[in-house]
């Protein structure tokens, strides 16, 4: 087979240790040479490991993308060398011999003859914006646990806020929660803190909040609402870091904003999983592959088999799915009227995933083109086909009882 990189370097990479083998190809006749290290993975190892790459002059390294440990060697060597990494499924070995040794020389063989697929991996500005959405990301659903932890509380106290009041954590709801861990509260006091619609609740509010909590349970309350407000700072702050590492980005943030369902922190977190540079990938139904949003395909002998849809990257996955629950609900909106069409036939479930596959395409092709996003609206499917639209509705009409009688409007 054709050598493709002549110095090569494999690296099996563990918590304490990291194998190496170094694959030297000078010629067509002659067999590679070879070469096996052993480092560790303190600072100073690893500066070792960084100095024998620069001395012998490797111009391609790979390893598998194992939990974390790979991340720092990555960025160790990225300005010396040409690293890559590969999904550790892509590159199992036939049954047989398996140690460091072995596994460190099929890498190395494997990537010289480019016979593996390498994993994207982003300029290192996109990785630490990467970081800090995924951050925030994880807080979010903390302080979504906080929340429920708090409401099963007072809902084991009898306390039945949430009936009456759709978000217990709202201005009204959290100031009659801080209340609570006061003691009972008064119809004069809800009034007080009543705010909105639910001013005219201030009965059915105290009612619901009227049973008495024990000593400890309002020490746990207090105890809830502390650690959710930690939380919710710790969101705010995440959020305000956001913003600032992503200001080089801010025409790309832009042009996302446009597309319903993406606003602000949407657009800064698939752009952070993403990148700007489109040309990574081969094509719109590439991205979608890698995020887990494209159909599963199986076929043989002409027949087609139900898989599930491959597995990918899930924060890319969940903020796509976000995005379009949110054009779901953008009223005059194309993405709107597809995701109804599609509920009808195939349910909401896969509706909403099919709806945000469709909206990773169309933020594909903005980053790809820097064109403005330009929607088809939400009468697209109507205009196109007119007599079949008026066919449908007549026809739904006369099963109705009704005689329809059709006239151009003047």
């Amino acid at each position: 087979m054709r050598i493709i990189r002549k110095r090569c370097l494999g690296l099996d990479l563990h918590k304490k240790q990291i194998t190496a083998h170094l694959r030297v190809h000078r010629g067509s006749s002659v067999e590679p040479e070879r070469t096996d290290r052993r480092f560790g993975t303190i600072p100073a190892e690893l500066l070792e490991l960084r100095q024998w790459v620069i001395d012998e002059q490797i111009t391609d390294v790979v390893m598998e993308s194992t939990s974390v440990y790979w991340m720092h060697v990555y960025e160790l060597l990225e300005d010396i060398t040409t690293p890559a990494v590969v999904n550790a499924w892509h590159v199992k070995r036939v049954p047989g011999r398996k140690t460091d040794v072995s596994d460190a020389h099929w890498l190395s063989d494997l990537h010289a003859h480019g016979l593996i697929r390498l994993s994207f991996v982003p300029p290192k500005p996109i990785r630490e914006l990467r970081s800090v959405a995924r951050y925030r990301t994880k807080l979010v659903a903390m302080r979504t646990a906080a929340q429920n932890r708090t409401i099963k509380l007072i809902e084991t106290a009898g306390i039945k806020l949430s009936s009456v009041v759709s978000d217990s954590f709202g201005k009204t709801g959290r100031a009659i929660l801080d209340d609570l861990v006061k003691g009972p509260l008064s119809t004069e006091r809800i009034a007080e803190v009543a705010k909105g619609g639910l001013r005219k609740k201030v009965e059915q509010l105290h009612a619901a909040v009227s049973a008495a909590l024990t000593d400890r349970q309002r020490e746990l309350l207090d105890m809830h609402l502390r650690i959710y407000d930690a939380l919710d700072a710790q969101v705010a702050e995440a959020e305000l870091k956001l913003r600032t590492l992503s200001t080089p980005l801010r025409e790309k943030i832009e042009l996302l904003d446009e597309i319903p369902g993406v606003n602000e922190l949407a657009a800064i977190t698939v752009l952070s999983e993403t990148g700007t540079d489109m040309a990574v990938y081969r094509n719109a139904h590439h991205l979608t592959s890698l995020s887990g949003l494209a159909p599963g395909n199986s076929i043989s002998a002409d027949k087609r088999r139900r898989v599930p849809m491959p597995k990918g990257n899930r924060y890319l996955k969940r903020i796509c799915v976000q995005i379009a629950w949110a054009a779901s609900r953008c009223k005059e909106s194309f993405h709107r009227a597809r995701f109804c069409r599609l509920t009808y036939r195939i349910g909401r479930n896969k509706a909403i995933v099919a709806t945000a596959r469709q909206l990773l395409i169309v933020i594909y092709h903005v980053l790809l083109t820097g064109n403005r996003y330009k929607d088809l609206g939400a009468n697209f499917y109507d205009s196109k086909n007119k007599q079949r639209t008026v066919r449908t509705y007549v026809q739904r009409l006369v099963k109705l009882g009704f005689a329809v009688k059709l006239e151009p409007a003047s």
